[in-house]
C-alpha cells in the first residue's frame, strides 16, 4: 500500500493514520509528528484554525477589548475585576454547577486574572497575532515575543498554547464525533463494508474535516467569551458541547442518506465525490455563521439547521 494510501485505511479502534495525505482528505482524530512541516501539515486542525482566523476572520478577534470590558464594567482602570462588579459577574456563569467538580470563586479570579493581565498591556492585548514582549507569566521559556493564540509545537517551536493570551480552543465547526456517529455509522471493518465504502468516498472527496472552513477559534471560559463576543467552547470543566453536536444530527444522516442512494444508483459515482466535498464545506459555512451570532458569555447552544 503507498504511503498516501493510508488516509484511506478504516481503522475504528484508533481512527488514525500516520502519513500526510497526497489527494484524499482526513476524517480523523490523529497525532502529527513534531517536525519541520508541522505548521504545514493538512490535519494540523489547531494551525489551520489560526491561519484563517489571523487572516480572514481577523476582525472577529481584534476589537478593542480593554474598551468592551470597560463598558460591561468588568474591570477597573488597572484591570482588576471590580470589586463591586465581583459577585454580579460570577453569577453569570452557572455551568460550573452541572460539572464532576464545581468551581470556586477562587477559580474563577485565578483564570480571569491571568488573561486580564494581557489585556492590560495595551489595545492589542487580546489581539490574534499580536506578540508581548517579556516577561511572560507562567512560561517556563520565558523567552516572549511568539504571536498570541499561535498554537505551541514543542518546546523550541510554536506559540505559548492554548492559556496565552486567554484559554481558547480550535474548534471543528463539524466535530469528528459528529461525522463518525451519523455519517460514517457502526460498520465492521474487513471486506467492503457500507461504513468502509462512505468512508472511502467521504476521503476521495479531499474533504479534510481539519480544514480552515470547518476551523473557528473560540474562548474557553464564559468570562473571556463574554468580552469578546463569541460563544464559549466548553467553560468551566463541561466535558463537551452535547447540544451543539446533537444539533448536527438531522442535517448528517441526510448527506449519509444521499450518499448511500447514489452508491446504490452506481458503484463509484463521479458527481458524488463533489457533491460530498459541497455539502460538507456549505455546512461548515452555516455553522460559522450560526456560532458567530450565538449569545456571548455562554457556552455552544444548539444550530439550527
Amino acid at each position: 500500500m503507498a504511503s498516501s494510501d493510508n488516509h484511506l485505511a478504516w481503522d475504528p479502534k484508533t481512527l488514525n493514520h500516520t502519513d500526510r495525505p497526497s489527494g484524499f482528505g482526513c476524517l480523523w482524530r490523529h497525532t502529527l509528528t513534531d517536525n519541520a512541516g508541522w505548521s504545514s501539515h493538512p490535519c494540523n486542525h489547531m494551525a489551520n484554525g489560526y491561519r484563517v482566523s489571523l487572516s480572514a476572520r481577523s476582525t472577529l478577534y481584534n476589537k478593542d477589548h480593554q474598551k468592551i470590558a470597560r463598558r460591561m464594567r468588568l474591570v477597573g482602570e488597572d484591570f482588576g475585576l471590580r470589586s463591586k462588579a465581583l459577585k454580579r459577574t460570577w453569577k453569570r456563569f452557572p455551568a460550573s454547577a452541572g460539572t464532576k467538580r464545581k468551581l470556586t470563586l477562587s477559580d474563577f479570579l485565578k483564570r480571569a486574572r491571568g488573561s486580564l493581565y494581557w489585556l492590560s498591556r495595551g489595545p492589542e492585548g487580546w489581539h490574534i497575532g499580536a506578540k508581548h514582549l517579556s516577561p511572560v507569566p507562567n512560561q517556563r521559556l520565558k523567552i516572549g515575543g511568539r504571536p498570541q493564540f499561535q498554537p505551541r509545537q514543542n518546546k523550541v517551536q510554536g506559540g505559548y498554547g492554548a492559556f496565552y493570551p486567554y484559554e481558547h480552543n480550535y474548534h471543528h465547526l463539524i466535530p469528528i464525533g459528529a461525522v463518525e456517529e451519523w455519517v460514517v455509522g457502526n460498520g465492521a471493518p474487513g471486506g467492503e463494508t457500507r461504513s468502509d465504502t462512505i468512508v472511502k468516498m467521504i476521503l476521495i472527496s479531499r474533504w479534510n474535516i481539519h480544514n480552515e472552513k470547518n476551523m473557528i477559534l473560540l474562548p474557553q471560559q464564559e468570562f473571556e467569551s463574554l468580552i469578546v463576543g463569541l460563544p464559549a467552547h466548553c467553560p468551566w470543566g463541561v466535558p463537551k458541547h452535547a447540544d451543539y453536536q446533537s444539533s448536527l444530527k438531522s442535517r448528517l444522516r441526510k448527506l449519509r442518506r444521499m450518499i448511500d442512494k447514489k452508491l446504490k444508483q452506481e458503484e463509484h459515482p463521479k458527481e458524488l465525490k463533489a457533491a460530498i466535498l459541497d455539502e460538507f464545506n456549505s455546512l461548515s459555512k452555516t455553522l460559522l455563521e450560526q456560532v458567530k451570532s450565538m449569545p456571548a458569555g455562554a457556552k455552544l447552544t444548539a444550530a439550527t439547521l
